[in-house]
């Protein structure tokens, strides 16, 4: 069984974010939402996830944005899933820059955004030690 990781959803669409946040809890214990950019830096003040799953198109500033964000106040590598209803060309390159390794599109399996995550904080950890 993979192991239990802190998990952030930043996703702006209520019902897709609250079923992958019971999806993910069955594995995780800590999975909790913010619907923007904004609550998610808030949330990051208390709460240090382990992986990102983070919408590219948020209202106000983009996922890629927030993703810049995170990774300039945080001491330790994060794991990042980006998940976008947009074309993957337009999303993949300039993720791939900021080190965003797993881009999934809308509509996606519950089970795959498991498999990533799993990969995401793998990884994370590996870039720590």
């Amino acid at each position: 069984m993979p192991s239990a990781h802190r998990i952030l959803v930043v996703e702006d669409e209520q019902v897709l974010a609250q079923n992958v946040k019971d999806y993910l809890g069955r594995r995780s214990p800590d999975v909790r939402i913010a619907t923007d950019g904004r609550r998610a830096m808030e949330m990051m003040e208390s709460f240090a996830p382990d992986v990102v799953v983070l919408d590219y198109g948020l209202p106000g500033e983009n996922g890629l944005q927030i993703y810049a964000q995170i990774v300039s106040q945080r001491t330790r590598p994060i794991g990042c899933v980006m998940v976008t209803g947009y074309p993957l060309e337009g999303v993949v390159p300039p993720a791939k820059k900021l080190g965003i390794h797993y881009v999934l599109s809308k509509p996606f399996k519950l089970s795959e955004l498991q498999q990533l995550i799993e990969q995401s904080a793998e990884e994370a950890a590996l870039d720590w030690h």
